[in-house]
């Protein structure tokens, strides 16, 4: 890795800040191969340390949750609102219902005959 200055002036000239050999990728800062490196280090580190990502996501998750719920603000978007002690906004709590109707709708069809079906 090269310096700020160095990181700069690669970062203008379009060329790789990692190895500054050869040309960055469109909208990046690195060439193809760095890129590439990078996606193996951090492959390989997920699965070395999953179980303490996945339990700092938990974590964080968990008190996301209790945060916005305090705050009043939806728990899914944490943008809008919400009424009468819930837990999600209007939008999202119409895309959560069309989406379990839908759900249900699948199982039904899968399950029993067009004719025993009543909607």
């Amino acid at each position: 890795m090269c310096n700020v200055n160095n990181y700069k002036w690669y970062k203008e000239h379009h060329i790789c800040v990692r190895c500054g050999q050869q040309d960055a990728e469109r909208n990046h800062v690195l060439c193809l191969e760095c890129m590439m490196k990078d996606r193996e280090s951090s492959k390989k580190y997920r699965e070395k340390n999953k179980q303490a990502l996945n339990e700092k996501q938990r974590v964080y998750s968990i008190s996301r949750y209790y945060k916005l719920k305090n705050l009043k603000v939806c728990v899914s978007c944490g943008k809008r609102n919400t009424k009468d002690n819930k837990i999600y906004c209007q939008h999202c709590s119409a895309r959560k219902n069309a989406r379990n109707r839908k759900q249900y709708l699948m199982n039904i069809y899968a399950i029993k005959n067009m004719a025993e079906i009543r909607v």
